[in-house]
């Protein structure tokens, strides 16, 4: 009778744990700020490390998910890396509230043209993702458009995306453009729960 118990008692706790360990994590909001204030210089992060990495051959490499030059934000896809990266503009929703990655509208990254001082250049970038900004003013100024994003990273996974600001202000007040701020929700289980 004693082992019979101690049997269940035993599968009982193992299929607790069991049954705990195969729910998917509870993914967190996090904010970061990427410096891409050098406009020549394009700046790399991944959300499985959290922060900015930095690639030895960015076209080729599955280490990043998302790059940063100035305005522009392109995914580890199409002209920009060997990934499975995209992006796809989910609206002006309630950050918070939304929790499901889509099943699929994620456009990769293409061949920009861009017009500068200098004239016309050309960039590799996502088309979705330049739509996180207007421009008011002249000079202009930098606003977050409230959109929400939902990005697919280099190995097949989800995070939503907000882009907060464009500004940097130090210690004196001065204002630094080029800095990035976003918050985000990653899914490191590769289901499409967001929340």
């Amino acid at each position: 009778m004693f082992k019979r118990i101690t049997m269940i008692v035993i599968l009982v706790v193992f299929g607790f744990f069991w049954g705990c360990k195969r729910e998917s994590p509870v993914p967190e909001v996090i904010e970061f700020m990427v410096d891409a204030s050098i406009d020549s210089v394009w700046v790399y992060f991944s959300f499985e490390k959290g922060d900015t990495v930095r690639p030895s051959d960015p076209e080729n490499s599955l280490d990043w998910d998302l790059k940063f030059q100035r305005y522009r934000i392109g995914t580890n896809s199409g002209t920009s890396g060997p990934g499975e990266g995209g992006a796809v503009n989910v609206g002006k929703v309630d950050f918070d509230a939304y929790d499901e990655a889509p099943e699929s509208g994620y456009v990769e990254d293409t061949t920009i043209t861009f017009t500068g001082h200098a004239g016309e250049y050309e960039r590799s970038c996502n088309p979705v993702l330049l739509g996180w900004y207007e421009m008011v003013g002249m000079p202009p100024t930098f606003y977050p458009t409230d959109t929400v994003y939902v990005v697919k990273t280099a190995d097949g996974k989800y995070a939503k995306v907000q882009f907060l600001d464009y500004y940097y202000y130090d210690a004196e007040g001065n204002r630094h453009s080029g800095y990035i701020t976003f918050r985000y929700v990653y899914q490191p289980d590769g289901s499409r729960n967001i929340k």
